[in-house]
């Protein structure tokens, strides 16, 4: 059975008739003092248990010397049990060094620490001397069991004085437990502290490019009122009404020109008559593609030539010619472009609001958090005594 086996973890109870009252800012101070406090008594007990490794290692050496001068050849066995028993003693008498070595050796500066330690070197020694003991013991009796007895005894002393002193390791631990919560606290508050920085760096370009929309606005409200915005938009609508002049005026010439005839010539000549239903089919692209030359040359070569069809082709394209002049006196759209950087600003304005959204939403998980660690740290303090006001 391990040292620790008798240790399970109580609360902390003061015997203080009234907690002792202090603000949240005061606690790690106030932790500070009661970590001196424990650190006192950790040195008192300290004191006892080297006081104790001292006196244990003088009788168990002791012990040991006996056990070594024991005549195994003496023993009226067969030679084969007496190399056993010879060699599990000498097995069983190294693990006692190393316990003894171990004892020695171990830090004594954390009594919660040092019960770790000294469990872990019963709990080694137990394991490992075991089955040497055993074997040992067929042929030696007082002696070895002399050695074990006294082991026993120590491992007895420390499960009283540990438990006499178990107030101190949980004192300790709580102290160590708060003092973590308060440094995730002081974490949690630099984290919204940081938080804040980046909300407000947020809203400060917000602002930026809210005042850039605004200037955006203005400007394109100036352009509106500009000599050459009205004149390119008085130019536009006047191509616009060309446009609808010429289309116009194409339907009128398909109305004057005489498929049926055109077909009746050229019905048994295969390319003109594809032209001809291109035409009939088409007629305003198929007029667009060139310029109605085509026509007038099928018009011609079928003697159906039209003079008034040729002035109204003609007609149609100086439009068009005329047209092609005016377009290329339209300049470019300012307020196009401009409208185009308002919905890139918008876009951005509603980019950087989410993420202050989103920012936002962080700090608040934070501040729940910070209200979780407050009572941890206030549940924590009760234990050690005080209370939290």
């Amino acid at each position: 059975m391990g040292i620790l086996d008798f240790f399970r973890k109580k609360k902390v109870v003061e015997i203080e008739a009234e907690p002792e009252e202090i603000s949240f800012d005061e606690v790690e101070s106030w932790l500070d003092v009661k970590k001196e406090e424990i650190s006192r008594k950790e040195a008192g007990v300290f004191d006892l248990i080297n006081e104790k490794i001292d006196l244990f290692v003088i009788d168990i050496n002791g012990k040991v010397k006996l056990l070594e001068e024991v005549d195994v050849e003496s023993k009226r066995v067969d030679n084969r049990a007496k190399v056993i028993v010879r060699q599990s003693l000498e097995k069983y008498l190294s693990f006692v060094n190393i316990f003894i070595t171990g004892l020695k050796k171990i830090e004594k500066q954390n009594l919660s620490e040092f019960i770790k330690d000294i469990n872990k070197i019963f709990s080694d020694f137990d394991k490992h001397s075991y089955g040497f003991y055993q074997k040992a013991t067929f042929l030696i009796g007082d002696e070895i069991a002399a050695v074990k007895t006294e082991i026993n005894n120590l491992s007895k002393y420390f499960t009283t004085l540990f438990s006499e002193n178990q107030k101190i390791v949980d004192s300790s631990n709580v102290i160590s437990s708060v003092k973590l919560k308060l440094k995730e606290l002081d974490n949690a508050e630099k984290n919204i502290e940081k938080i804040g920085l980046e909300i407000e760096s947020l809203e400060n370009k917000i602002a930026d490019i809210k005042e850039k929309e605004k200037k955006i606005l203005h400007e394109i409200k100036e352009v509106k009122k500009s000599k050459d915005y009205l004149e390119n938009l008085k130019r536009k609508e006047e191509i616009k009404l060309m446009n609808k002049q010429i289309e116009d005026d194409i339907l009128k010439l398909k109305i004057l020109v005489d498929f049926k005839a055109l077909s009746s010539v050229f019905h048994s000549n295969e390319n003109k008559m594809k032209l001809v239903k291109s035409y009939r089919d088409d007629f305003q692209d198929s007029i667009a593609r060139d310029n109605g030359l085509g026509l007038l040359t099928l018009m011609k070569e079928a003697e159906l030539d039209n003079k008034i069809i040729a002035d109204k082709i003609r007609e149609i394209n100086e439009k068009k010619q005329k047209l092609a002049k005016e377009k290329k006196l339209i300049k470019k759209d300012e307020i196009k472009t401009l409208l185009a950087e308002v919905e890139k600003v918008k876009s951005e304005i509603e980019d950087l609001s989410i993420e202050k959204v989103r920012h936002a939403r962080r700090s608040e998980d934070v501040e729940a958090g910070k209200v979780e660690i407050k009572d941890v740290v206030g549940a924590g303090v009760g234990e050690l005594g005080g209370r939290v006001v």
